[in-house]
């Protein structure tokens, strides 16, 4: 019978969720020191998320001390149903008190840790490592390990495998036809992925590694990086505010030997031409915008048999608004006469 897959506890889920509000967590860690020893503490810290609270825990660690390092940190989550693994009873209202009372962040900022004694013998707060198996187990040096004795003589460099294929027991020759044609597919895939070899293995279903060793059994490196050279490589991404300062170094350069700012140039007829253009088109949108308020105007005033109050609010604007409209397309109506 099929024993089936064990369930999940509640602290797998409370780990990998982010609260609306804070949490108790207790944390249990390992401190190393520069001696090369060790100690085992708990501690409670507050935090909306165990994520969160190994960043609280970690930064507070390395304010108190940098030269001490964590590790082995573990988390859970104290909630309403939380036993004791020592009594296996609920934590009473007492408990509660003594947790909020010690956990971190507090008004006083200072970490509250107990220290926890190891087991003799123990190498970690988890269990004892016995080193006589250690080095029982694993690879063997010498003339008993396996790789001495099924591929010696049969191993060879990358730069030795050109016109070879493994056949599972040895090197044999490649045949030109199944080469060329291996070699004809790398081409095609590479030009249409513009001589990118990460992409050209993806369309060919292949790892990055396994093109590459194919590419050196067909043609050696130098061929492939004359013929289809990999593209460069983009430059990394710089802030803004690193940027800014680059570029007034670059302009500090340029004063130091006697160049202008371009937008400091004075009687520049390139500048006086930019500027008088600009000028001439602001101006005809706002003769175009001017000219289509006379209508608007003049109908306003003929409803309102030439009262400018009501005309104002008809168009929904102030007298002002409106005294100014007819100040500025005076030069296309004369309004004292005609209304």
């Amino acid at each position: 019978m099929k024993k089936g897959r064990r369930s999940k506890g509640t602290q797998y889920y409370f780990r990998k969720k982010t609260f609306p509000f804070h949490q108790y967590w207790l944390m249990y860690f390992t401190e190393c020191y520069s001696d090369k020893t060790e100690k085992d503490f708990g501690t409670f810290i507050k935090a909306k998320s165990y994520s969160l609270a190994k960043i609280i825990l970690k930064q507070k660690s390395m304010e108190d001390d940098a030269t001490v390092k964590l590790k082995a940190v573990c988390g859970y989550m104290m909630h309403k149903d939380y036993r004791n693994n020592r009594s296996n009873q609920k934590l009473s209202t007492f408990d509660w008190e003594n947790i909020r009372s010690s956990c971190f962040p507090n008004l006083n900022n200072f970490l509250f840790k107990k220290e926890i004694p190891r087991p003799e013998g123990y190498t970690n707060k988890y269990n004892q490592t016995c080193y006589d198996h250690v080095k029982k187990i694993g690879f063997k040096k010498g003339a008993s390990n396996w790789s001495t004795q099924n591929r010696k003589g049969k191993h060879k460099k990358l730069s030795e495998r050109k016109g070879l294929k493994w056949n599972g027991d040895h090197w044999v020759d490649w045949g030109k036809e199944e080469m060329l044609n291996t070699k004809n597919k790398i081409m095609d895939s590479l030009i249409s992925n513009n001589n990118n070899r990460t992409h050209a293995a993806k369309s060919l279903k292949i790892s990055r590694s396994t093109i590459y060793k194919l590419m050196l059994r067909c043609e050696n490196i130098e061929w492939w990086n004359t013929n289809f050279p990999p593209p460069k490589p983009s430059p990394p991404q710089v802030s803004s505010k690193q940027r800014s300062i680059t570029q007034k170094k670059v302009m500090q350069k340029r004063k130091d030997n006697g160049e202008e700012d371009f937008f400091r140039i004075d009687n520049c007829d390139i500048n006086d031409k930019r500027l008088r253009n600009l000028r001439l088109s602001k101006a005809k949108k706002r003769d175009e915008y001017r000219k289509s308020l006379i209508p608007k105007i003049k109908n306003a005033l003929k409803e309102n048999q030439n009262n400018r109050l009501k005309a104002a609010i008809s168009l929904n604007v102030k007298r002002g608004t409106l005294k100014a409209w007819m100040q500025r397309t005076k030069c296309w109506i004369d309004w004292n006469k005609e209304y």
